[in-house]
């Protein structure tokens, strides 16, 4: 069996004892560095068998499958699987997996470390005195404040909960957010446009799905209070780009904290960098020594249930008739 690890660029998977339990049945290969080019990526893919993707890093388009007839497992890190076309993996009977819930604590963490991060006005207070300064900036606390949660899956449960603790009101929407869910979690269920026009902090926790892309719109975005901020740790098609930008431009928005861009990398003197009012970070809601360890321990385990004839945590059970 034929073991590919393409793009632990983050160096925490060599020597792992989660991928050393791979070994006993058969040969892995741990990819650090990017590959030069499409045809590299394929060279190193084309041998596997069973592909363990960080996260979606590495794409699995339907014209990229086509040249790996070896695949039978794609084991996926993280809950997405918005990188993969499922359909073709399914067509290829290629079977796909997920790790769900290992990246939360990661996720809400950096969330909230925004939150802060923007009402201390902590970025300007480090760069002022780094330049000889003494700054006397006043911020503003969380307590007492509204967060507007968009999503209140697993992460916005959570941040729910934490934002609870630090004294905020939470309201809440979600495509399918039932009255239960609202109380288990003590939020108040709101339509989006009632949430958006309320709330001080409004923080995404969204799946990206078709029938969330561009949810934040230019109509809610311009909805949203002066002073307010809005944080984005989900994926950036959920957001208008163009009407957040504008409206943190102009000032209608007290600020913005983004881990995801349309373009990531960002390119140098993009104009997000800017902005003084928003504070950036490279999409580094999941990563953590924690969350990289629970990703591999969760992948290897659905590696092992599959070659063991009992997978679980499949995406595309079709693909297993």
């Amino acid at each position: 069996m034929n073991f590919v690890i393409p793009d632990d660029y983050d160096k925490a998977y060599l020597g792992s004892p989660h991928v050393e339990r791979l070994i006993p049945h058969g040969k892995v290969r741990v990819y650090s560095d990017p590959p030069r080019d499409e045809g590299e990526l394929v060279e190193r893919l084309r041998p596997a068998e069973i592909v363990i993707p960080i996260r979606e890093r590495t794409p699995f388009t339907a014209e990229r499958l086509v040249k790996l007839p070896n695949l039978r497992l794609i084991s996926m890190t993280g809950t997405g699987v918005a990188s993969i076309d499922l359909e073709a993996a399914t067509a290829r009977r290629v079977v796909v997996t997920n790790t769900p819930g290992t990246s939360v604590p990661a996720v809400v963490e950096l969330a909230f470390g925004l939150m802060i991060a923007l009402c201390r006005r902590l970025p300007a207070i480090d760069r002022e005195i780094r330049e000889g300064g003494w700054p006397q900036h006043v911020g503003s606390e969380l307590s007492g404040k509204t967060l507007g949660i968009i999503g209140l899956g697993a992460i916005g449960s959570r941040v729910a909960d934490v934002a609870r603790q630090f004294g905020m009101e939470v309201l809440a929407w979600s495509p399918r957010l039932t009255a239960d869910r609202a109380r288990q979690h003590g939020v108040t269920p709101l339509p989006l446009a009632d949430l958006m026009a309320r709330a001080d902090f409004v923080s995404v926790h969204a799946r990206s799905l078709p029938a969330t892309k561009g949810l934040m719109s230019r109509e809610l975005i311009g909805l949203r209070k002066p002073g307010a901020f809005f944080i984005n740790t989900a994926r950036a098609a959920i957001v208008d780009e163009d009407a957040l930008w504008e409206a943190l431009d102009a000032g209608r928005l007290a600020g913005a904290g983004l881990d995801v861009f349309s373009q990531e990398p960002l390119p140098q003197s993009h104009r997000w960098t800017g902005l003084p009012n928003v504070v950036l970070t490279s999409h580094r809601g999941w990563v953590t020594q924690e969350t990289l360890d629970r990703f591999m321990g969760g992948a290897v385990e659905n590696v092992l249930a599959f070659l063991a004839g009992r997978p679980v945590n499949v995406v595309n059970p079709d693909a297993l008739q």
